[in-house]
């Protein structure tokens, strides 16, 4: 009887991590092959059952793949791909929380407290003492987003005593009582002029690309600040560096962008106002994350050979992990 076969293809894996997949496969019947090159990885496809990888145009080469599981959190580059086919597409949500939720307080401190005009202050040898700066203390934070980035972000910026946190989502819940409040998407209009740190960790799916359009950045108080680790379609750029460049707003964190690599000749480059990092902030260079993706997929293998219902499922219509 010929084994099943298991396409792993997720370079960061560590040699332990390798190991450990390995031997899970091997007890359910199934050859594990490692692939860290994307050609390599094709080849091997034929006749995989199933693909580990976050590249997803490696679907198209596994005629027999009954199911694709992705270490991204995001899954908008694979539904197109799976949608209309037998696949189960499973996403590594809830391994990018500690990583993303990290990043998302650097960078609201860095913009709150003008750490961008002290970099330029010493590159021009200046000693200055009187920037004026904002704090989170006392500020009112909307979170559009309360997946597991959200609500990490949340538990730890409640510990700087801001004045109120609101949570944006489509199911109503508020896990753990972490915010002070829950509204819908539908009621984002009323929230935003109360908000002076709005904070995106939306998926891209067709109720939130292009969400935050220029009316609706108009409905921020004047100085708030915008931070971005979600994507890059759910907020307009053209509007937001409009806005930053004017003074209109306080400042911004992009993490994601409408069309990444971001072009080296955009604007975005030299705008004031605004810190920008090129969508590292849920990256697999901090060994939790991957070792977080690897307990994800093995919990998820175990209930793909035993039965079991899937907790990573993705709900293809959504566009998301309904967990």
């Amino acid at each position: 009887m010929s084994r099943r076969k298991l396409v792993v293809s997720f370079p960061p894996l560590t040699e332990e991590q390798r190991g450990t997949i390995g031997r899970l496969a091997d007890e359910h019947g199934f050859t594990a092959v490692f692939c860290d090159d994307s050609k390599e990885a094709e080849q091997e496809l034929g006749d995989a059952e199933i693909l580990f990888s976050f590249n997803s145009g490696l679907v198209k080469s596994g005629e027999n793949l009954k199911w694709v599981c992705t270490p991204s959190a995001g899954v908008d580059h694979f539904l197109d791909k799976i949608r209309g086919t037998d696949i189960i597409l499973t996403s590594s949500s809830g391994a990018y929380g500690v990583t993303i939720a990290e990043h998302i307080v650097m960078m609201t401190l860095e913009i709150m407290r003008r750490r961008p005009d002290y970099i330029r202050l010493k590159e021009e040898r200046k000693w200055e003492q009187h920037l004026s700066v904002d704090s989170l203390y006392g500020s009112r934070i909307t979170f559009a987003g309360t997946g597991d980035i959200g609500n990490e972000a949340a538990v730890r910026i409640k510990g700087f005593n801001p004045a109120s946190m609101t949570g944006v989502n489509r199911r109503g819940s508020n896990p753990d009582n972490i915010y002070d409040r829950i509204v819908s998407l539908k009621e984002i209009d009323e929230v935003l002029p109360e908000t002076d740190v709005l904070i995106l960790s939306l998926p891209a799916t067709d109720e939130t690309i292009g969400l935050f359009d220029e009316a609706r950045l108009n409905r921020l108080p004047e100085g708030s600040y915008i931070v971005n680790v979600g994507r890059g379609n759910v907020l307009d750029e053209k509007a937001l560096e409009r806005m930053l460049r004017e003074g209109r707003l306080g400042g911004a964190a992009l993490d994601v962008f409408e069309k990444e690599p971001l072009d080296r000749d955009s604007t975005l480059w030299d705008c004031p106002r605004l810190i920008l990092t090129t969508h590292v902030a849920g990256n697999w260079t901090l060994p939790h994350t991957v070792e977080k993706i690897v307990s994800l997929f093995t919990a998820d293998f175990e209930n793909y050979c035993t039965g079991k219902p899937m907790k990573q499922l993705v709900d293809l219509e959504a566009g998301y992990n309904l967990k």
